[in-house]
């Protein structure tokens, strides 16, 4: 009876021990949104600053993070991409070189593909620029919707702009979209809040948490 009872706590333990080791481990806890489960992006069509079509297929194989903005922009768009430097910079250190940096350009009038070509390699030689050209299919919206990009060219109202489609002011949000290898959406990377006025990306945390979705999903 002895060696049963003890036989039986050991069995129980063993059980506990298993069921310990084996248990799923907890989403980290992340500056943003982790996609449980992974968000398809529907086919869509850009142009790179190489002048090449930029589609579904580009963002297989490796993880993508992408930004967005515009080359104008006085102060968030090349303030985040410097960061975003930084994060590259330490990734290469830690020698994890497979996070590739997409800039997406909101206004496509203004960010031809030139225009592109002399501003994203300035952040980052293998960082990659993004735009469209005026198509009445609209073949990089599904790219915008299926990541939530938030943009909107904002016409001048005052006498001198009267008439002219390229006086407008550009407005959009400050997030980063983190995409993996299947080319799906698996993560939203928020700005700190400490300073609401001019949203930043701290590098360290940006590191953190992509490092930390990594390990999770293996």
């Amino acid at each position: 009876m002895l060696a049963g009872f003890t036989l039986a706590n050991l069995t129980i333990l063993l059980a506990a021990f298993l069921l310990y080791n084996n248990r799923a481990a907890a989403p980290p806890l992340i500056q943003g949104v982790l996609l449980s489960d992974a968000r398809d992006i529907a086919p869509f069509s850009l142009l790179d600053h190489h002048n090449e079509p930029f589609t579904n297929t580009d963002l297989r194989g490796s993880w993508h993070l992408v930004s967005y903005g515009f080359t104008t922009c006085p102060d968030i768009c090349p303030t985040t991409l410097s960061r975003l430097a930084d994060v590259s910079r330490q990734l290469e250190q830690r020698g994890h070189d497979d996070l590739q940096v997409l800039f997406y350009s909101v206004d496509h009038r203004r960010d031809t593909v030139a225009q592109l070509a002399s501003y994203v390699p300035y952040f980052h030689p293998d960082y990659v620029g993004l735009t469209h050209v005026d198509d009445a299919a609209n073949p990089h919206l599904p790219f915008e919707q299926s990541l939530g990009i938030v943009a909107q060219l904002i016409p001048n109202l005052s006498p001198d702009a009267a008439g002219d489609p390229n006086d407008y002011q550009v407005s959009h949000g400050v997030t980063l979209f983190l995409i993996n290898p299947d080319g799906r959406l698996q993560a939203i990377f928020e700005p700190d809040t400490a300073t609401p006025d001019m949203p930043d990306f701290e590098p360290e945390q940006i590191l953190k948490d992509y490092l930390a979705i990594r390990r999770y999903l293996g």
